[in-house]
């Protein structure tokens, strides 16, 4: 696979799993646990299903530069969807609905950002067997 398409299916694939965890977050955790709570909770899991996107997405891709290239496309696309989401949120109203994110869970947000960036760069195609 080329590097182009991997970024657009490593960034589609963190979109979709964003998409899930998220109304898990605001409407099952945040309500019970609190808003921070929920926050850490749902990072957690997206961390791990992060490294699971990247694995599968740098598959067959090994030069630094192309997995610079799924790094930043991969950024790219979620940015762009998180955008349009926002978008049709404030569009429909749902947007007014939701409490404002403290500074701390957008902190967690930029975090995850930041380890979908590094992410491609830091993953092996095989498991490497220790001695």
């Amino acid at each position: 696979m080329n590097a182009a398409r991997a970024g657009v299916l490593y960034g589609g694939l963190a979109f979709a799993a964003g998409a899930v965890l998220g109304p898990l977050r605001e409407l099952l955790l945040a309500p019970r646990i609190g808003g921070l709570a929920a926050a850490l909770a749902e990072a957690a899991a997206m961390a791990g299903l992060l490294w699971l996107a990247a694995r599968r997405a740098v598959a067959g891709v090994e030069a630094l530069r192309a997995r610079a290239v799924v790094a930043t496309l991969g950024l790219v696309v979620v940015l762009a969807l998180e955008a349009l989401l926002a978008l049709a949120f404030d569009a429909s109203g749902l947007a007014a609905a939701r409490a404002p994110r403290g500074l701390a869970e957008q902190g967690i947000g930029v975090a995850l950002l930041a380890w979908l960036f590094a992410l491609p760069f830091l993953v092996r195609r095989h498991a490497v067997a220790l001695p």
